[in-house]
């Protein structure tokens, strides 16, 4: 699939590898809806400057854990373009969580977050995907949500990964073989949120992979690109992590 003149929906990319994503997307010549929950301000600066170098980009605000906004948003988006092609679940944040004083509530917020928005959003995008015969979906998934690689204090975080993982390959088949979905699993991709850990912290995740450097964000965001152009891909789970999990098997 070339990304010319294809419509292209980026949750959470109004700062870090969603906003580096749109950018490439818009190099590409695609039309592309920046989404964020909250950082309207970032989302469309973001927008602006697509448009500013010559891209095609629109910001829609919503919360792509809430049914309702979601469905007004793929309202907004066949209102304005009359299609999607491509649709990139990427919105998501991680937070840390004690495991034994946890309260139901909080693993409910983080599976609303990191999981149920990229349900909610495939539900709305299949079902033009399906009536036009063709469209990719590509989720954002994480190293945490591989076997053998959650780790405690992000527990469920990582639970809510695994579950994106699951999703990717059941859903690839049941929406085959018209409609292909891929993800991605990053690993540890630097952003300013790692500034404020500790240097020891920081050198511990590096150390960690074997080639012994953060991943930048546009280097994931070259893999998405590659996923949307590939034809004879689905179902499968790009792991972009430096080398961590074959090092830490």
């Amino acid at each position: 699939m070339e990304l010319k003149d294809k419509v292209v929906l980026i949750t959470g990319s109004s700062s870090g590898i969603g906003e580096a994503t749109a950018y490439l997307f818009a190099k590409e010549g695609a039309k592309i809806i920046i989404n964020s929950k909250t950082n309207t301000v970032g989302g469309k600066k973001v927008a602006k400057k697509i448009v500013e170098d010559g891209g095609n980009a629109i910001y829609l605000q919503a919360d792509v854990s809430d049914p309702k906004q979601v469905k007004k948003l793929f309202k907004a988006i066949i209102k304005k373009y009359k299609t999607i092609d491509i649709l990139i679940n990427n919105a998501g944040i991680t937070r840390t969580l004690d495991f034994f004083s946890s309260k139901k509530d909080e693993w409910i917020q983080e599976f609303n977050d990191n999981f149920f928005g990229t349900v909610l959003c495939s539900q709305e995008a299949a079902k033009i995907m399906k009536k036009k015969g063709e469209g990719k979906i590509l989720n954002t998934a994480s190293i945490r949500g591989l076997e053998h690689t959650g780790r405690e204090g992000i527990m469920a975080y990582s639970a809510a990964k695994a579950a994106v993982v699951n999703f990717t390959k059941t859903l690839a088949k049941l929406l085959a073989p018209r409609i292909q979905v891929n993800a991605i699993a990053p690993g540890f991709v630097y952003t300013p949120n790692y500034d404020p850990l500790p240097k020891e912290l920081k050198n511990k995740f590096i150390d960690n992979t074997l080639l012994k450097r953060w991943i930048k964000v546009d280097e994931i965001a070259r893999a998405f690109v590659f996923l949307a152009k590939a034809e004879a891909i689905t179902g499968e789970v790009m792991v972009v992590d430096a080398g961590f999990t074959l090092k830490d098997g």
